[in-house]
């Protein structure tokens, strides 16, 4: 096993875990805000789908509360932990988390390229050419 392929790894092992942590924070808001959302005793079918619709919501759920009051106000949002509109968290949330994952695997693919290059060393490309 060479240097490049256990730094590669390292590499894929950091953007598994970051990607593992944000699911869990999701998950973890999830369930600190409970399931039963009317308090009644029993699990729905309109609550379990809030519960799916919160986990594709969190990316705008995230930004809402780490954005300032002011700042909210200023672009004249409420100051609310979730969008009021669940349509309109999840329209918003979705390319977030696209983001998130394809921004991901460019940044992953871009570490990677650059392990190789310096594992190859400094000509490489240039030997190569001559090589054909």
């Amino acid at each position: 096993m060479g240097f490049g392929t256990v730094q590669q790894d390292t590499i894929r092992w950091r953007y598994a875990l970051l990607i593992l942590a944000v699911v869990l924070a999701a998950v973890g808001t999830v369930v600190h805000e409970g399931w039963d959302l009317d308090r009644n005793g029993a699990l729905c079918l309109w609550e379990a789908l809030m519960v799916l619709v919160r986990l594709m919501a969190f990316p705008v759920h995230a930004l809402l509360r780490l954005t300032p009051g002011p700042l909210l106000e200023a672009v004249g949002l409420p100051d609310a932990p979730w969008p009021s509109s669940a349509l309109l968290a999840v329209g918003a949330s979705l390319p977030l988390w696209g983001l998130l994952v394809i921004g991901g695997l460019m940044a992953e693919a871009w570490l990677e390229l650059g392990a190789e290059s310096g594992r190859a060393g400094p000509g490489a490309a240039q030997r190569g050419a001559k090589a054909r």
